[in-house]
Order: C-alpha cells, then structure tokens, then sequence
C-alpha cells in the first residue's frame, strides 16, 4: 500500500534553513537506508525544506539519488577554478556571488537598483526542480506533498499541497523559499508569497492532517511522524557579537517543539475520551449526527513522535555557507545523528513514541 512500511504510516517535516538543508538530505539518507522499501504518506516543508520535499516527492527516479544530485552537484558552490590556497572563509563565502543551482544576482541591481525588490533571482532554482522533479510523480497518490508560503498581502501563512485540485507546482515550491530580501515575492494567482519561514518553519499541521486521513483513517493504523529540527532550542551562551547574531538566528526559526510535547499529550487524551464517549452514546443518539462530534472523533492518534536535531557546530551553521567542505560534512552529519538515533525504528528514542495498547474504537 503506498506510505507504508511495515504497517507503520510515516510523515517528515522538514524545517527551513538554507544550506543547513543538507543535513536533512543526510537524515533522509539514513532513513531510506535503514528502512528498506520505506515511502512516506506525506512530506512537509518550509524553505529549503520545501525544495527537499519536492525532490522527495517527485523524484525522476530514486529519491535519495535525486537528493544527493540536488546537494552535491546542484546546491554545492566551489570556485570557478581549483585553488589550494582559497582562504576557507572566502571559499564559504562565494554563494554571496550566486549558486548556479539555485539563484543569482538579480539584473537589476546593476540597471535600476532604485527599482529592485531582491539581491537575486530564483530562475535556477525552478530549472533546478525541472530537472530532478517529475510533477506527475510529484502530485500522484503515493506521498502528499505540502510547501508552506506567506501571503505577503494578508499576512496569512498558507499551505500548497499536491491533493489540491490545480496540484503542486514549482512556483508554490520556489514560493515556500522566496525569503526577503534576498529574494523576490512569487506570484501566484494574483497573490505574491513570500518565504513560509517567516512566519512559521515547521509545518507540523500538514503533516499531522495527512497521517490522520492515512489508511483511509483507520484507528488502528500505526502512525509516525518524523522532525528534523535544523535549529535546536538549546545552544551555549553567545561569547561573541559572531555568536549573538546566530543565536538571534536560531531563536528565530526554532521549532519550539518542548512547547507542543502537552499539545500532543493533550490530544491523545482527547482521542481517548472520545473513544469512550463514542462506546457509551446510543446508537440513536442525536450527538452522532452532530458535526462538530465527528469532526473530534476523526482525530487519529501520533503512536511515534520522533525528532532528529541538528548537532552542527557553529562553523557549520552559517545558512548561506554552501561550500562543498560544509555540505559535505552537514550531510554527513544529519547522517551519524539519524543512525545514532535509530532512525531505522519507527519507535526510536524521540519527544515521545510508543504505540499505545488502546487504539481508538471504529467510528
């Protein structure tokens, strides 16, 4: 059955953070790895989460292939010639110039600065996605897929999936990543979108709505959902300006996750209430015909909350750092942190797993 393995039902998230998003790709690695024949119910994405969400969802071909083109061969920025002696702060530096997979400096800036709205244009990233994305498999019944955008009118965090009627596009991809100023809103349909992240950067909510209506809702399933968090809540105390501002950073963009661990407790206990509430109601009774009742007895309980959080040191965590060094040594070690976590188990040691003995009772 498509997004399944082993009978557990699994949904990624996959947070925003520039090249920091090769230690996703290193995590998804170990994942396929581990779990021969694995496919996701569903992949959720912000930023470079998005980017990597499509690429997984809509592979020409293997995923893991398809995403260690897009980082090692798309993504990564070297030096127009082999220079041994390229001090390694420029050699980290040189994606301020353009990455030839994903964007470069916007004409403008040299024509009519006074006009511009960006430093860059994004037109490689979407012959990027050409290339390694088939938007067929993109939008077929195997993985749903979700990016997650802003509104830059409303303000409003809005999220495109491939079950939509129109499907998922690469501008709705392209979209989720058009974080400002560096780069430009994307239109869609009228509206211009800018990066998803500045509003929220883990898109829990699409990925928790697709494991509920996963195995077409049925209570006993197993479900699974998987975090990879880029930007961990605890960090040592910044000792220099350097420190403060990649803090600041952090704080940013983390996921918050310690907060919503009794949201999560809160909704399983919900689940059981309504459970029984449901065994006790006659069968006549006019509650089962109230929607508002049925709604709440469709919530489905999360059996393993798993999240894998980004150990990077500081000198790897410079989001615009898409040197081959640090790509490299990110996917390496998104790779070591899965494995060590035991990413090859669907009840691997996270915020909370463990499969409940008491599933919720048919509707």
């Amino acid at each position: 059955m498509p997004g399944e393995n082993r009978d557990v039902h699994t949904a990624i998230v996959l947070q925003g953070g520039g090249a920091l998003g090769a230690y996703e790709y290193g995590v998804l690695k170990a994942l396929y790895e581990q779990r021969p024949g694995f496919r996701p119910v569903a992949v959720a994405g912000i930023s470079i989460g998005a980017i990597t969400a499509a690429v997984l969802g809509g592979a020409k071909g293997n995923p893991i292939s398809a995403l260690d083109r897009l980082w090692r061969d798309k993504l990564t920025v070297s030096p127009p010639l082999p220079i041994p002696w390229l001090p390694v702060q420029i050699d980290q530096s040189l994606a301020v110039l353009g990455n030839p997979g994903m964007y470069h400096l916007d004409a403008a800036l040299f024509t009519a600065p006074w006009m511009s709205t960006s430093i860059y244009d994004a037109a490689p990233l979407r012959q990027t996605l050409t290339e390694l994305v088939d938007l067929g498999a993109l939008n077929d019944e195997d993985t749903r897929v979700s990016v997650g955008a802003i509104n830059v009118g409303t303000g409003e965090l809005e999220f495109f999936h491939s079950r939509q009627p129109d499907g998922l596009r690469f501008e709705h991809v392209v979209a989720s990543g058009s974080l400002p100023p560096s780069f430009p809103a994307t239109a869609i349909r009228g509206e211009s979108y800018w990066d998803g992240g500045l509003f929220s950067n883990t898109p829990l909510n699409p990925a928790i709505n697709a494991l509920e209506g996963a195995a077409n809702g049925d209570p006993f399933a197993v479900r699974e959902l998987i975090v990879v968090e880029l930007f961990p809540m605890k960090a040592p105390i910044p000792a220099t300006m350097y420190d403060v501002l990649q803090r600041m950073f952090q704080l940013q963009y983390t996921s918050r996750l310690t907060l919503d661990e009794k949201f999560f407790d809160t909704i399983d206990q919900v689940v059981d209430l309504m459970s029984k509430i449901d065994e006790s109601l006659p069968e006549d009774s006019d509650i089962r015909s109230d929607p508002v009742y049925a709604k709440m007895r469709a919530h489905r309980k999360i059996n393993h909350f798993n999240i894998v959080t980004s150990s990077l040191p500081a000198e790897l965590s410079n989001v615009s750092d898409f040197s081959r060094s640090s790509i490299e040594a990110r996917i390496q070690a998104g790779y070591d942190d899965a494995i060590r976590q035991g990413i090859g188990r669907c009840d691997a040691p996270g915020l909370r797993s463990g499969v409940t003995d008491d599933p919720v009772g048919s509707s």
